[in-house]
């Protein structure tokens, strides 16, 4: 866990009580209950936070499974930043059994293969490692992603980009890598494959299409 200071997309969040969400004028969804009734922890979404709330999201047991609503920030308990997870080892903290899933020794085996950059891990493997409930999937309806998080303080060509991602990619599960800066953030595996001059960014009030995707990122 992490002070709290600054809080970005692909954050972890705990608190306390479900009153201290804001939703909307739809109830809880009973999936959403049930989630919140095992770890009271969400995840930070792109968007400006206002009044100080942040906008964050519930995630279920199911892809289909999420929910958009908002955390007060005086009711944060703690933060886990994507790169957090890879400097604690957290994956140790683990089940052998669990250790030993497709995702968690292909992350493993990522690690010295990203020395040299800053970067972390979200998605259901985060999740996995913060509440140790069993949230990644490697069955016939579903085989989790390794949700890459990359920092893009050190930019890398396309050529280097494809080589990267082929290295990431030798362990039977597929590496999602996401470039962020703050609340930027593009698809390296779109850069990598060049198809467009153009890359989709997103961005706290929207995706855009721009032509140089690490110095936009990078721009205050």
């Amino acid at each position: 866990m992490e002070s709290i200071k600054q809080v970005w997309p692909h954050d972890l969040l705990t608190f306390n009580k479900i009153s201290d969400l804001v939703l909307g004028e739809n109830p809880l969804p009973e999936w959403a209950k049930d989630s919140l009734a095992k770890a009271k922890i969400v995840v930070v979404r792109r968007g400006k936070i206002d009044n100080n709330l942040i906008p964050v999201g519930i995630r279920g047991f199911r892809r289909n499974e999420r929910l958009a609503c908002f955390l007060k920030k005086e009711q944060v308990v703690s933060c886990y930043s994507p790169d957090y997870f890879i400097k604690k080892q957290l994956w140790k903290e683990l089940p052998p059994a669990r250790q030993n899933i497709p995702q968690f020794q292909a992350l493993i085996k990522m690690v010295p293969l990203l020395k040299g950059f800053k970067w972390g891990i979200g998605g259901s493997v985060a999740y996995e490692m913060a509440t140790g409930i069993k949230m990644v999937k490697n069955n016939s309806e579903h085989i989790s992603d390794l949700d890459v998080i990359l920092s893009a303080t050190k930019e890398i060509s396309v050529s280097q980009a494809r080589e990267l991602l082929r290295k990431i990619n030798l362990y039977g599960v597929h590496a999602d890598v996401q470039v962020v800066h703050g609340q930027k953030g593009f698809s390296l595996e779109e850069f990598a494959a060049g198809r467009n001059k153009k890359v989709l960014i997103k961005t706290a009030t929207g995706p855009i299409l721009v032509e140089d995707p690490w110095n936009f990122v990078r721009k205050e």
